[in-house]
Parts: C-alpha cells; sequence; structure tokens
C-alpha cells in the first residue's frame, strides 16, 4: 500500500473502490510500519443513487452498497501524520461527492501505531503516542480506538492481538453450547464424530487469521490460548475439572490449540509468502502455487477434449502409481492392440499419484503434438480429467496441463476407463506403471499442496512431543507412566 498524500488522485481513490485488499495484506501490511500510521476502516455504508435530475434517468438503478474499506496512512511526525491523514480524508470526501456516494461518518474508527524507530524519542520507549491525533471528514470527528474490528481479526495498537485472542473465549462458549446436549446425555454420540465436529467447526473458528497471528504468541497468550480450549475439552472429556490441559490433550488426541495455531501461520508463511525461513519443514522441497485467477485465460479455464477422434494414429493408455512413498507413471502407445511403445518417469517422494496421472496424460499430449499423430487417450483417473474441466483450479501444475491440452484439440481425445476389469492395455499401463517407480527416467514436477500439509501435521506431532515431555507436573509423570507418545489418532473412550 502506497501514501495517500497531497498528490491523491480520484483514479487512485476509484481503484480501491475496485480492488479490495486481503485481510493478510492488510495486517502484514501493519505488521511492517516503517513510520507513525494509522489505520482507517471506513464504513462508506455507500447508497449508489442517481443524481436526482429526471432527465438524467433513462432506466431504473436498483440501490447498491459498498464493502467496508481499510485506508493506511503514514507521516514521519504526529503532525504529519495528522496532516496526511485529513488531507486523504478529504480528497476521499471529494470522491465520494463526485460519485454520489454517501459515508457513515459516525461509524469510521482509526487505530494509531507508532513506529519502531520513532520509540527511541520517547522516555519510556512508548508503542504509543502521547497524544492521540485529531481526523475529520466534513468537520466531523472521527474515533480513534486502541483496537480495530475489520474483518474479524482484532487489531490492537500495538499490535500484541492479546485483544483478538481475549475475545476467542466468548466465542468458544457460544460454539460448545451447542455440543452440550450431545456430550452430556447418557447415549452420546460417537466420540470420533465429536472430536471431527471440533476440529472442523471450532477449532476452525478459533484459528480464523491464525496466518498472521499464530506466529506471534508470548507465554501469557499461550496460556490464554491453553483456558480457552479448555472448555471444550472438559466438556468433550468429562473429566475432572482437576485435570490438567496437557493431560486432557492428550488423553482427546487434540493437539494444544497455540501450536495448531503456529502451524497455520507457518503454512501462510510457506505457501502464499514463498518464505523460504522454513525450507527446513519441506526438506527443500520446490511446491507447486496458485496461479492467480486474472492471470489465467478464460480459454484455459475449462478444458474438454472430445472422448475420441476418428483416425487416429496410435490408442494411447496412462496410468500413475505410488507404492511405499515412491511414484511413477507409463505412457503406452498401441496400434491394431499392439504395444508399440512405452515411456516410464518415476517421480520424486513428494509426489502425489494425482500428479502421476495428470502428468501422464499431460506427456501424452505433448508426444502427440510434438509429431502431428492423431491419438485417443484413455486414463482410469477420473480425477484428472474432472480438474481439465474444473473452472476453479488455480494449480499452476494443473494450468500448465490445461495449457498443452488445449493446443492439442483435434490430435487428442480423452475419455475414461474403468481400472482392473480386464481392459488389455489399461492394464499393461498398471503394469508399466509400477516398474516405472524403480526404472523411469526421473522427472521433477513440484510438490502439491497436500505435501505441505502432510509436513505440518508432522510438524504439529513433533513439537506436542516435545512440549509434552517437557511437562513436569505429578499428573503429566502418571499419565506418560501408560503413554510413553502423543498422537492425533488416539481417543480415550471409558465413561464414567
Amino acid at each position: 500500500m502506497t501514501k495517500p498524500s497531497e498528490h491523491l488522485t480520484e483514479h487512485w481513490w476509484k481503484s480501491c473502490l475496485s480492488n479490495k485488499y486481503s485481510r493478510s495484506q492488510i495486517i502484514q501490511r501493519a505488521n511492517f510500519l516503517k513510520d507513525n500510521e494509522v489505520l482507517f476502516k471506513l464504513d462508506p455504508g455507500i447508497d449508489i443513487n442517481s443524481s436526482g435530475n429526471e432527465s438524467d434517468i433513462e432506466v431504473a438503478i436498483p440501490p447498491a452498497f459498498a464493502d467496508d474499506l481499510a485506508l493506511i496512512i503514514g507521516g514521519r511526525t504526529a503532525r504529519e501524520l495528522e496532516s496526511n491523514t485529513n488531507i486523504a480524508l478529504a480528497k476521499v470526501s471529494s470522491s465520494l461527492d463526485s460519485l454520489k456516494l454517501k459515508s457513515s461518518i459516525q461509524k469510521c474508527q482509526a487505530v494509531v501505531y507508532r513506529s519502531i524507530s520513532s520509540r527511541k524519542f520517547s522516555k519510556r520507549n512508548s508503542t504509543v503516542l502521547n497524544r492521540k491525533p485529531t481526523f475529520k471528514i466534513n468537520n466531523i470527528s472521527i474515533k480513534v480506538t486502541d483496537s480495530l474490528k475489520i474483518l474479524g481479526i482484532i487489531i490492537d495498537n500495538k499490535l500484541t492481538w492479546t485483544a483478538h485472542i481475549n475475545s476467542l473465549h466468548d466465542r468458544t462458549l457460544f460454539l460448545t453450547s451447542n455440543f452440550n446436549r450431545v456430550i452430556k446425555s447418557d447415549w452420546s454420540v460417537n466420540k470420533n464424530l465429536i472430536k471431527a465436529w471440533y476440529s472442523t467447526t471450532i477449532e476452525k473458528a478459533l484459528l480464523y487469521g491464525a496466518s498472521v497471528w499464530g506466529g506471534a504468541l508470548t507465554k501469557v497468550q499461550i496460556n490464554r490460548l491453553h483456558s480457552i480450549q479448555r472448555i471444550f475439552l472438559l466438556k468433550f472429556t468429562r473429566g475432572y475439572r482437576t485435570t490438567s490441559t496437557n493431560v486432557l490433550n492428550v488423553l482427546s488426541g487434540i493437539p494444544p490449540l497455540h501450536i495448531t495455531a503456529e502451524a497455520e501461520y507457518i503454512k501462510f508463511q510457506i505457501w502464499v509468502r514463498r518464505s523460504t525461513d522454513y525450507n527446513n519443514i519441506i526438506d527443500n522441497v520446490s511446491l507447486d502455487y496458485n496461479m492467480p485467477i486474472k492471470n489465467i485465460p478464460s480459454n484455459r479455464k475449462y478444458v474438454s477434449l472430445p472422448p475420441q477422434i476418428q483416425d487416429t494414429d496410435f490408442e494411447v493408455y496412462t496410468d500413475g502409481s505410488r507404492i511405499e512413498n515412491e511414484t511413477g507413471f507409463a505412457v503406452c502407445t498401441f496400434k491394431d492392440n499392439e504395444n508399440i511403445n512405452n515411456f516410464c518417469f518415476k517421480l520424486q517422494q513428494h509426489n502425489s499419484v494425482f500428479q502421476a496421472e495428470l502428468a501422464a496424460i499431460q506427456y501424452a499430449a505433448n508426444w502427440a503434438a510434438s509429431n502431428n499423430y492423431k491419438i485417443n487417450i484413455y486414463t482410469d483417473s477420473l480425477s484428472s480429467i474432472m480438474a481439465l474441466k474444473s473452472a476453479s483450479s488455480r494449480s499452476s501444475f494443473v494450468i500448465s496441463a490445461k495449457n498443452d491440452l488445449s493446443a492439442v484439440k483435434g490430435l487428442v481425445g480423452l475419455s475414461w476407463v474403468k481400472a482392473h476389469v480386464g481392459i488389455q492395455g489399461n492394464e499393461w499401463a498398471d503394469q508399466q506403471a509400477k516398474s516405472a517407480i524403480s526404472t523411469g527416467v526421473g522427472l521433477d514436477i513440484p510438490a502439491p499442496r497436500s505435501y505441505l500439509r502432510r509436513k505440518l501435521k508432522d510438524y504439529i506431532l513433533h513439537k506436542w512431543a516435545i512440549y509434552w515431555n517437557n511437562y513436569d507436573s505429578a499428573s503429566g509423570t502418571r499419565v506418560r507412566s501408560f503413554l510413553d507418545t502423543v498422537s492425533p489418532s488416539f481417543l480415550i473412550h471409558n465413561k464414567i
């Protein structure tokens, strides 16, 4: 985000209305403040109306409402910050008037951050300014608060995330209240189902935004997360109120919330920000990435080849295989039911069987294009065909396959065949794919997102084991006497 100043143009404001910044971009910007800055949450309550002149009205225009808008404005000093902000807000107000838009100024809020470099000029190294600046729109003052809730995340003026974490307590009480009648009943529901409910509803709600705040937790905040998670764990396990939270975590197979939050933060750093600080977690493997949807041509988002074409030169069967963490694929060509060529490739351990199946189809299409052959491809991977037909896929690997297959329309037919039903070509391709694991030519394909998720599960288990072994209370010692390790698959079923 750039600093709005006197040169703030109407084009900039219009682009703000059309190009919204995501939660992570706004909050990540707030984490790297260089000057004193202010984060605004403007609630336009925007009501788009006509000019009111009957001669200008040709069609009926329904009213429309705009969402909240966040602005970040900076200044080297408090006075400069105040001046820059009021200049920017005046331009915003003028632009709103020209666009026939109205803003709910009473709902607008601002929070001020002090840069780290400027704190040294404060006697007490204060993280907040001694006097709150005054910001106005149309001579109406905007409320300057200590914290601001934007897109469900509470950002305080010290960027400690304490206010947000404290707000999770009430959210937990609300979410767990829905489970009370089920958990307390004598007949109850299968505990594995309740555990799945926790991981898919309660935990997901509590970890909202953890990709930003999960990597900056203090000991006090970790303890607060423990007390929040404890509300559900006590209801779930029906344990005594004196049972420690760490023991409840082990008996239920649910990792401590602060470790899961840290894993969410690391996932964001690796997958979205492409940070190399955590390469040791993914063993320095190159990862696939999601392409911005706007960068994908419309004619390449959906690829559907005909099931078969006429007058083909070859019939091609493809298959992928994964055995004991080893992956490979084979492309087998046939003419008049006779096997002509077999192309076998070995992938890396981090590659998935889906990648192998799709890579086989992609290789067959490129082989046909390079030799100007007309072929029919047969695959038993329905997921690969569905991925090619899906307009929502953003994986660069899948997009690459779509691009290659789009270029061979008219030369290639693609159809699905059922596996292991005695189709000669498919059975042969299956055998060749299994042998490709050990004898195939090496081929590098970036690791899928599922590989990152798998590695993060291992990371959570490793961190949890260390955290549990360092828990030296009497209850921890007793539990370790019959449970020597932690496991997310463990779940105590005894009832009292």
